[in-house]
């Protein structure tokens, strides 16, 4: 695996200058400070604005981001191009069961700590995976199925409000082992009839393995889709939009082979991109009988499979803290000018991210305003904060830091 340097890292604060032309040989970019010093108050949308989280309780203010530059487009956002009857809008990919494509996703909340809890558990079979930060230098994963399901996706955990928010960005149905009464009443204004838990979804759909198991709690994505049909629960929606996809890569900024998002010493996601199967493979943080910590590669339990993904995006957001274990996330529908670090196939592309509102799914553009096309496959989204710090360790190895806003 070679030698991983936790320690000792000269960290900047992240601002990359976003260069005219692409390069396979280039300088680390030259940095500026990301945020001002004063601190602000975060821009809650409506739906935000009236849960029990903001009605309890009032978010921690933070410095305000100062935007990447970006080329103003001179038209309107592009419209997503019809596609096929069997191609998954969300994968670029042929799938099987079109009909899966006229009814909600559903969304598994899934747990990465402890440490004991992993390894993750069919996580492969997802369209999308988004990766978020819940506290403590710690994070969560919310898997997206669409165009097709899982057997035993897992290991389940417990809802948070950021989950309401992408549910309601993908229109989608929502898995959780359980929620603390806040969170439950948020999900109860934004996901009616939408949300199951552990024990009121009965297995086969929400199955606790024995101890002799592993004793983690996996959800069958297909029979929480049958049990919405027994229980006459409407599923039905408009197909989801189509993102942009490409087999090959034309523009890039810098080549990223291996990009490591930092929570902690103790907390990271390394991503290794493998020549062979194109695409990211994940490693993380692990420690040993001794107490010792090393990175160390993530398979999947049951196929023994790498966690391989073949596009990683990193999506700078604000985060809204209402204790240090409650945090909502600020997704500026509407905003364009968010910025993004996009990858595949080994490079790196600096660009933005939004939604048109806060049912429609994301988008996502290069700098100069353009639809940022995706390498027909799964995709990765972590969320970022606005203040974290990213450094070029090395021509295509880099590190980001999370700082909280």
């Amino acid at each position: 695996m070679g030698k991983y340097r936790f320690f000792g890292r000269a960290l900047v604060i992240l601002q990359v200058l976003l260069l005219s032309s692409c390069s396979l040989l280039i300088p680390a970019p030259k940095i500026t400070p990301l945020v001002t010093l004063s601190a602000a108050t975060p821009t809650l949308n409506p739906e935000q604005a009236s849960t029990k989280a903001f009605l309890q309780s009032t978010p921690t203010p933070h410095p305000t981001a100062t935007p990447w530059k970006v080329a103003t487009p001179t038209s309107t956002v592009k419209p997503i191009p019809a596609l096929s009857e069997t191609e998954n809008p969300l994968t670029g990919l042929k799938i099987e069961d079109t009909d899966l494509l006229w009814e909600r996703p559903l969304m598994v909340k899934l747990a990465n700590w402890p440490q004991s809890l992993r390894p993750f558990n069919q996580i492969n079979k997802a369209d999308i995976v988004f990766e978020y930060y819940i506290g403590h230098q710690t994070n969560h994963l919310l898997a997206l199925f669409y165009g097709g399901n899982a057997q035993a996706v897992g290991p389940l955990a417990p809802g948070r409000v950021v989950d309401a928010r992408l549910a309601r960005h993908y229109e989608a149905s929502l898995v959780v082992a359980s929620a603390p009464p806040t969170v439950e009443g948020v999900f109860e204004k934004s996901l009616p009839d939408r949300v199951f838990y552990r024990g009121f979804a009965p297995c086969p759909g929400i199955c606790t393995e024995t101890k002799a198991q592993g004793g983690n709690t996996v959800v069958d994505t297909a029979a929480i889709r049958e049990y919405q049909q027994k229980e006459k629960i409407d599923t039905a929606i408009e197909r989801l939009p189509g993102l942009f996809f490409s087999k090959k890569i034309q523009n890039w900024d810098e080549v990223a082979m291996r990009v490591s998002y930092m929570y902690a010493d103790f907390s990271v996601m390394d991503w290794r991109y493998d020549r062979i199967y194109g695409g990211y493979q994940l490693w993380q943080d692990f420690q040993d009988e001794n107490g010792k910590y090393t990175l160390s590669q993530t398979f999947d339990r049951d196929s023994q499979e790498p966690i391989m993904f073949e596009n990683v995006l990193i999506l700078l957001a604000d985060y809204i803290e209402y204790n240090p274990a409650f945090f909502d996330i600020d997704f500026r529908e509407g905003d364009r000018a968010q910025a993004a670090i996009l990858l595949r196939d080994g490079k790196m592309t600096y660009g933005t991210w939004f939604s048109p509102g806060l049912d429609e799914p994301f988008q996502f553009f290069d700098k100069q305003g353009n639809s940022y096309h995706l390498k027909p496959g799964q995709t990765w989204i972590t969320f970022a904060s606005t203040t974290s710090r990213m450094s070029m360790i090395e021509e295509g190895v880099w590190d980001i830091t999370f700082v909280p806003n």
